[in-house]
């Protein structure tokens, strides 16, 4: 039996009169690893800034175990459970990491019932440990992903957004982010993720829909994704590329 954690039902976005997508329904099982993919445009960052309180659809409604929670505001969503990684990090830089887990967790309330990790286990997860007491705006940027990271699961949520962690990073960075990612979910926290790199989608989903052109066109795991002919002819730039 399935057990949907997050329901995004009949979504409808747009601004100035331009609309964005229309009719998106996802289904977000609880623990599963769930890709999002589409071209530049197609509304996977606003779908996010829809879920977390950023922006209120103009129809459609979001549900997080149960609970209608469109329009509510950020800092009330994460509370509730949902944490958020951003593509442009956004860390305390004037902050060291322990510093910016603990400003977190003292702002993350009580009500999240996701895994809670002690400050260093989340020190240790991040790979951040022996960094812990340098000044941020110092560290490279992996290190700053990964203090973003860092704050997020200070929160002990259930659910954590990752917009393109992989923007800016290269080869062995890449492939860290991928088994941190798989061991977040491996310690039960559910995990959506926007990435452009096939590659990473195809090792760490277990599922991945495809927004292209307002729509909702494909849905399945990797595999049935890279073979579907949709997705090849408006994604992936046809089959003879």
């Amino acid at each position: 039996m399935k057990d949907t954690i997050l329901q995004l039902d009949n979504l409808e976005m747009g601004f100035g009169g331009l609309k964005l997508f229309s009719d998106i329904n996802i289904s977000v099982e609880k623990g599963e690893i769930l890709g999002i993919i589409g071209t530049n445009g197609s509304g996977k960052t606003t779908l996010f800034n829809i879920i977390c309180g950023i922006y209120t659809p103009l129809s459609g409604k979001v549900v997080y175990k149960g609970e209608d929670i469109t329009g509510i505001a950020p800092h009330q969503i994460a509370r509730k459970g949902i944490g958020r990684c951003f593509q442009m990090v956004v860390p305390f830089e004037s902050m060291t990491p322990l510093e910016n887990i603990k400003v977190a967790r003292a702002n993350a309330g009580k009500s999240c019932k996701g895994p809670e990790f002690s400050i260093e286990e989340i020190l240790e997860l991040t790979n951040l440990t022996d960094k812990k007491d340098i000044t941020t705006n110092n560290l490279s940027l992996p290190d700053k992903k990964n203090v973003e990271i860092a704050r997020a699961l200070a929160c002990n949520p259930e659910i954590i957004l990752f917009d393109e962690v992989s923007c800016g990073l290269a080869g062995e960075e890449i492939r860290e982010r991928m088994a941190l990612m798989k061991k977040l979910a491996e310690k039960g926290i559910t995990i959506i993720v926007i990435e452009h790199i096939m590659v990473f989608i195809k090792e760490i989903c277990d599922r991945v829909v495809v927004l292209h052109a307002g729509s909702l066109i494909a849905e399945g795991t990797p595999d049935e994704i890279i073979h579907n002919e949709k997705v090849i002819d408006a994604y992936l730039g046809g089959r003879e590329l």
